[in-house]
């Protein structure tokens, strides 16, 4: 898949900044997780997309094994390297895409998934994967960049979000999110709609985005309605975002 390939090259050749990065690490978002999540030490688990490994790593200090997949070797290494700073070693480290897991049916407790699923290519076949490796009473959680509901944002955020990373598929509104997850075999525990920022410049430089296409992204914020610049307020030091986090129980 033409998406693949830009994830493996865009993310292939800044792994270690992904690794290093503070919106990814971020111990509020991780221990927030972990409260909603509750693991045991008896749960196997598996990250989706692991990137630089932070959510398995935390996730891996109260369970028995987790199993972190991405589909860009040079990620898996640097979240190899950070397991190996946090003395983490019941982590297993593979090669795998969401989209075609390989794992048996019902083979976790609990699937985990964070800031990745905008770059799926086929939402609707990863969560269906997602749920199927599933145990009956596992637990799925995801916490994603989103966007709010609404034709205009819903339409020029993700434009914004192409123009920095163009491996970037959709940031799903709430709206989108609940009409994803009514079609599948889950119970909705939680759900957080989060408004936070994207720090400038850090957010460009982490994708080493050229100054022209920094311009085109605040050529897009300054065509905004007024009622979308007021849902997103931005200047030249951040531009405001959100994500949408939701925990749910895969039905018997």
């Amino acid at each position: 898949m033409d998406n693949q390939r830009e994830i493996r090259k865009n993310f292939g050749k800044r792994a270690s900044k992904y690794r290093k990065s503070t919106t990814h690490g971020n111990q509020e978002d991780l221990l927030r997780m972990l409260k909603l999540l509750k693991p045991l030490p008896d749960t196997v688990a598996l990250d989706v997309a692991t990137g630089g490994g932070h959510t398995a790593v935390a996730l891996a200090k109260y369970v028995q094994k987790v199993i972190a997949i991405d589909i860009t070797p040079e990620m898996l290494e640097e979240a190899a390297i950070h397991a190996a700073k946090n003395c983490v070693t019941n982590i297993e480290f593979q090669i795998s895409d969401v989209h075609n897991l390989p794992f048996a049916t019902g083979q976790f407790d609990l699937v985990t998934s964070r800031f990745a699923p905008h770059h799926f290519y086929d939402i609707k076949t990863a969560l269906q994967e997602m749920c199927r490796v599933l145990k009956p009473g596992g637990l799925l959680y995801i916490l994603d960049c989103s966007v709010y509901d609404g034709a205009e944002t819903e339409r020029e955020i993700n434009r914004i979000e192409y123009l920095r990373d163009n491996s970037h598929i959709c940031s799903y509104s709430p709206r989108q999110w609940q009409e994803l997850l009514q079609k599948l075999p889950l119970k909705l525990l939680q759900t957080s709609f989060i408004q936070t920022r994207y720090v400038l410049p850090d957010w460009f430089e982490r994708m080493e985005v050229e100054q022209s296409t920094r311009q085109e992204v605040f050529k897009v914020l300054d065509s905004l309605s007024a009622e979308a610049k007021a849902l997103y307020p931005y200047d030249a030091n951040y531009i405001t975002t959100y994500r949408f986090e939701f925990v749910a129980a895969k039905l018997s």
